[in-house]
């Protein structure tokens, strides 16, 4: 019988709860697609209490210990930079595969991390890290590796596009906008890191450092919050013809 690829997540949020799902309600298919069983080995959260929804023999507390057990991929949706950085480095250098969309860390210490997968032979994967489930990342990386690619630009924070989408279209401020936006889940409880264009940014170092073969980070980006850029009303500019929107660009 094929051994199992055994799965570590760390994390349980939005995100993690619909990894943990899709691992766990259809294992079949997952098989059929893999070539292999897929067995979710355990789930590591802040608080165990406060995820009762899940199966509690998988739960810990205790990430650096799920990563160190014996499985084959780390699967990381925590976010940030520190503690994850050590562990996600841990697991490559020992061999084990990890699937991350943290592009904090990433557009800081992307080349650590892929240095430890390649020392190791691991993959490293972040697809999800830019752009979500638009294939851009990879295409990039391996479709264009032949081209030169001089400029990049485009709308990558859906955050800033549904506040400055929605001011241009009832003509609503910019705090009001930003309330709804929280209101319906486009924008985090904190939503600095998106208004303020530090998650637009380190999503452009990932890119530019993939297009133009080069290290860029998000510190060496220029960013500009979206409430810097929203006027009290975006009305006017609608009879014209025009629209605002955060673009990020990097040209070579």
């Amino acid at each position: 019988m094929t051994e199992p690829v055994k799965v570590a997540l760390l994390g349980c949020g939005t995100v993690g709860s619909e990894v943990t799902r899709i691992l766990l309600d259809d294992p079949g298919e997952l098989a059929a697609r893999v070539g292999a069983p897929v067995e979710l080995a355990g789930i590591a959260v802040r608080r165990p209490d406060k995820h009762p929804e899940l199966p509690q023999e998988l739960v810990t507390s205790d990430a650096a210990a799920l990563v160190d057990s014996d499985v084959d991929i780390v699967v990381e949706l925590i976010g940030g930079i520190d503690p994850v950085r050590g562990w996600l480095v841990s697991a490559l250098r020992k061999g084990k595969s990890v699937v991350t969309g943290n592009k904090a860390l990433l557009s800081e210490y992307g080349d650590e991390l892929a240095a430890a997968a390649e020392e190791s032979g691991a993959d490293l994967y972040y697809e999800a890290a830019v752009a979500g489930a638009i294939p851009l990342l990879r295409p990039v990386r391996e479709s264009l590796a032949g081209d030169r690619i001089t400029r990049v630009m485009g709308i990558v924070n859906g955050t800033t596009n549904f506040i400055l989408s929605a001011m241009d279209s009832t003509g609503a401020g910019y705090a009001e906008t930003l309330d709804e936006a929280t209101r319906l889940g486009y924008a985090e409880a904190d939503p600095t890191a998106d208004v303020d264009g530090y998650d637009a940014a380190s999503k452009a170092a990932i890119i530019a450092s993939l297009a133009f073969h080069t290290r860029v980070t998000a510190a060496t980006c220029t960013a500009r919050a979206s409430r810097a850029s929203a006027p009290p009303t975006s009305r006017p500019r609608s009879r014209w013809g025009a629209r605002s929107n955060c673009c990020p660009f990097a040209s070579a």
